[in-house]
């Protein structure tokens, strides 16, 4: 425990150092790059290389702030976990891998960060080793791993440039089209963005500390960070596909929270339409906004997770929200700050979600853009309002369903989500402040009262939706919970093709062909052989007298 105590200290020091140090920078525009070549082979270049500007300073320290409250948090909530030792050595890999993917700009060393946190991120999800959490950790794993398929073809791709290097990369006006297109592909499976959505919530089924660290601020943001580096080569038609991809997941993701019950998904759910919100910025060209947003969403989302494993293990691993309830009696310091998080998820004045999210719903009112996906880009704004209603009803306005219930204050637990409440509300202005942003739009007062007209639209809708026939009605709502049957698409679609595959396979090589062929077919044959010989045999005397008259008619002849 005091090795644990002493590594939060050592993760709090490095974020008060990372973002000073990152402030700096910003304030006089440096940047610092560290190489150490290997060696040169056929006019291509092996080094590692090290890049320490503002975005990844400030990212860092983010990531160490919220690894320091993940590790004071788990103090707590795995105390009585037998393999304590094995939960803390996979964190603290999984935090290096990160720690490699923010400070490397080259994509041969970004294979060691990136590949670190999609197989310690399955080493997470199987941690409770059930059927549950191994299904879960395949599905994980077979879409990082197409993920790192893709880099690896861009890493290829790259061999015509003779440098890995993003520094290399920005001096040209345009990157080779099949290199960017592979490191979008990647970038989508790891912000499970449509079609590789799947997994996300599937990765529940990890420990909370995990959820808190992996789907806040490390695995799913690290699409997001490269597509904000690489933000200048994305094409006017590259730009309209990702766009509609983006529009699709804010979609996904707000149905599937509306009809899901389970706590973890649900908040699962919103990060997916969350990161889809900072690539639809990123799209729209506000990239350091979409930046900043990555930042502060991953502050009040990790505490989202957190103060949801407290709720969780109160009501003694019971994860349905139908059964939660009276929370602000039971729980009145972390339930206060799961309202605090939900009001920065919603982008409640003056939380720190609104001076992101709000600035970006500004950018694109004032940006020339399609009414189509001006509508649907307020609508995800309203699904995260809606689904926010529904989790406060039924955690705060509910009565409890259970009758085992038992909330204890643990001093580690309370501690780190404490830390993230201060955060939630005073770390968005902060950093607009001390990075000295001043953003000012202006623009119509209709603007305002959008939501209130999808707020009205909403019931009126649910009115027509009512008047279909029931088994419609039932089917829409199964369609939309089970995210567009994106997960059967994802595994027992793909998986059972396989399967059958595999098993024809196997019946002819694991077999071998001579088994195959000899034991089951030749050897058939020569058992009817012998059965007929076996009969001519016991009937010899027929034998002969036939052959003895067919000698004697030929010798007449003769």
């Amino acid at each position: 425990m005091l090795f644990v105590l002493n590594v939060n200290f050592f993760f709090f020091f490095l974020f008060l150092l990372f973002f000073f140090l990152g402030v700096y920078f910003h304030m006089l525009n440096l940047s610092l790059i560290l190489t150490y070549n290997f060696f040169s082979f056929n006019s291509c270049i092996y080094s590692f290389i090290f890049l320490f500007d503002w975005l990844s300073l400030i990212f860092l320290s983010v990531v160490f702030m919220i690894s320091g409250c993940v590790f004071l948090y788990s103090l707590g909530y795995m105390s009585g976990d037998n393999f304590i030792i094995r939960f803390y050595f996979l964190v603290f890999m999984f935090i290096l891998s990160m720690f490699f993917l923010i400070i490397m700009p080259d994509i041969v060393c970004l294979m060691l960060g990136w590949d670190g946190l999609g197989l310690v991120s399955y080493c997470l999800v199987i941690y409770y080793q059930n059927l549950n959490s191994l299904s879960s950790g395949y599905l994980t794993l077979f879409i990082n791993r197409l993920g790192d398929m893709f880099l690896i073809l861009c890493i290829c791709c790259g061999f015509n440039y003779g440098c890995w290097h993003y520094l290399y990369f920005f001096s040209f006006n345009s990157l080779n089209y099949y290199m960017f297109i592979f490191l979008v592909l990647s970038c989508l499976t790891s912000s499970a963005q449509f079609p590789f959505s799947s997994w996300l919530p599937a990765a529940m089924a990890a420990p909370t500390p995990v959820s808190s660290l992996v789907h806040s601020s490390t695995l799913v943001t690290a699409g997001v960070y490269l597509l904000i580096r690489f933000n200048k080569f994305i094409s006017i038609e590259l730009n309209l596909i990702l766009l509609n991809l983006s529009l699709l997941t804010i979609l996904l993701s707000g149905m599937g929270a509306l009809y899901e019950n389970d706590l973890k998904k649900i908040i699962a759910f919103s990060t997916m339409g969350q990161l889809s919100f900072m690539i639809f910025s990123i799209l729209m060209g506000s990239h350091y906004l979409s930046f900043l947003h990555l930042l502060i969403h991953a502050v009040f989302k990790s505490l989202l997770f957190l103060c949801s494993g407290i709720f969780i293990s109160g009501f003694m691993g019971m994860q349905d929200i139908r059964y939660m309830g009276n929370l602000g009696f039971q729980s009145p310091l972390i339930s206060s700050s799961f309202l605090i998080s939900l009001f920065s998820l919603c982008g409640l004045p003056f939380y720190s979600g609104f001076f992101s999210s709000d600035f970006i719903i500004e950018m694109v009112i004032l940006t020339e853009i399609n009414f189509i996906y001006f509508i649907l880009f307020f609508l995800s704004i309203y699904l995260t309002l809606i689904y926010s209603l529904r989790l406060f009803f039924y955690l705060y306005m509910n009565s409890v369903k259970m009758n085992l219930f038992n909330f204890e204050n643990d001093f580690y637990m309370s501690s780190s989500c404490l830390i993230l409440l201060i955060l939630s509300i005073f770390f968005g202005s902060s950093l607009f402040w001390l990075l000295d942003l001043s953003y000012i739009n202006v623009f119509d007062e209709i603007y305002k009262y959008l939501i209130l007209f999808f707020f009205v639209y909403f019931f009126i809708l649910t009115d027509i939706f009512s008047l279909f026939n029931k088994n419609v009605y039932n089917f829409l709502g199964f369609f939309m919970g089970h995210m567009w049957f994106l997960p059967f698409f994802s595994s027992k679609f793909i998986v059972s093709k396989f399967f059958n595959l595999s098993h024809l396979i196997f019946l002819i090589t694991d077999l071998c062909w001579t088994e195959y062929l000899v034991s089951l077919n030749l050897i058939n044959k020569l058992r009817f052989v012998n059965i007929y010989l076996n009969k001519l045999l016991l009937n010899s005397f027929k034998v002969y007298l036939v052959f003895f008259i067919l000698m004697l008619f030929l010798m007449m002849i003769m």
